[in-house]
């Protein structure tokens, strides 16, 4: 079964190997951080470099990471019939943050409203509510890191899971910019989401099929003879088929 897994996995590396290496370095990046700097250091260097117009695109961006605009975008992909798109989308952001909802109650850290209350220099803008509990990880970033690893997945045009991964690392950035969390819960948030959304891609054909990982459909990125989504794929195209 390891060895199944394993062979999965490296199915799912390949079909996009630029997005996962960019990820890889942008993971050991900001652990190094982490590792050099403490969390309030981090927080407060970021926190502190604003101005107006980057207040109203942070704003715009970290609206990328919420539930709303995730579930309207795996909306319109049904309307284009872009179903693989839109099943992948949805179903890797309830179990994203299903996962996530665990791990902030099992952590119920506070957020950087709570540390730096009363603080002049702590930066937020006006026109979003701020939280102050269940901190770690990050939501939004979770959220926009699974959608950029399902695109990066199932889209043939390999640049843009590149573009998706840009604004995914905007939105974690934008938490912290906006003074709702850490970048130990951006990191972590941005790890859940590639992790769960990799996770999603071997587990659900096994589900869906209700028998082992044999498959034997194309996946549509590669020349493969097996894949990580043979049962969805092989149902949107027998609905198109079927289509008068």
């Amino acid at each position: 079964m390891i060895k199944v897994i394993q062979n999965q996995l490296k199915r799912i590396y390949n079909t996009n190997p630029a997005f996962f290496i960019t990820f890889g370095i942008w993971f050991m990046l900001v652990a190094s951080l982490l590792l050099l700097v403490t969390k309030r250091e981090s927080f407060q260097f970021i926190n502190s470099h604003h101005v107006l117009w980057a207040d109203v695109l942070m704003t715009v961006n970290t609206f990328m990471g919420d539930g709303i605009f995730v579930i309207a975008f795996a909306v319109l992909c049904c309307f284009l019939r872009k179903w693989s798109f839109a099943k992948g989308i949805f179903g890797t952001y309830i179990f994203s943050g299903l996962v996530c909802c665990v791990l902030k109650s099992i952590f119920h850290t506070d957020r950087p409203a709570m540390m730096f209350k009363g603080d002049p220099a702590f930066h937020v803008v006006s026109w979003l509510p701020v939280a102050h509990f269940n901190s770690f990880p990050s939501g939004h970033t979770t959220s926009a890191f699974a959608m950029a690893t399902t695109i990066a997945i199932i889209s043939k045009n390999k640049k843009l899971g590149l573009f998706c991964f840009i604004l995914a690392v905007l939105t974690g950035y934008s938490r912290i910019y906006l003074g709702q969390h850490f970048l130990e819960d951006v990191g972590m948030g941005s790890l859940l989401g590639v992790g769960t959304t990799c996770i999603y891609f071997i587990l659900m054909p096994m589900i869906s099929s209700n028998r082992r990982l044999t498959f034997n459909v194309r996946f549509p990125q590669g020349r493969l003879t097996r894949s990580v989504l043979p049962v969805m794929i092989n149902r949107d195209r027998s609905k198109r088929g079927r289509t008068p």
